[in-house]
């Protein structure tokens, strides 16, 4: 049987990766955290926690910033 902390272990580069892209196509939208965090109806230090890679999200957050920043969900998860 799988240990469970391996089987969930945190995959710290992705969620970094998507924190950097949130904040690359956030900055091409010419967005602040603060509007933005306002837009996706999220506190702005949640989402300076994403972009900074220092808190996961999950899927359903993962499609509300997409959706807002007129990307595909994919999209943040490309190098």
């Amino acid at each position: 049987m799988e240990d469970s902390a391996k089987r969930y272990r945190r995959d710290d580069a992705l969620i970094k990766l998507v924190g950097q892209n949130i904040r690359k196509y956030r900055k091409l939208k010419g967005l602040t955290i603060a509007t933005f965090a306002t837009t996706i109806e999220m506190d702005s230090k949640q989402l300076s926690n994403y972009e900074l890679g220092k808190v996961d999200t999950n899927i359903t957050m993962i499609g509300l910033i997409a959706r807002n920043l007129d990307i595909e969900p994919h999209v943040l998860f490309i190098k």
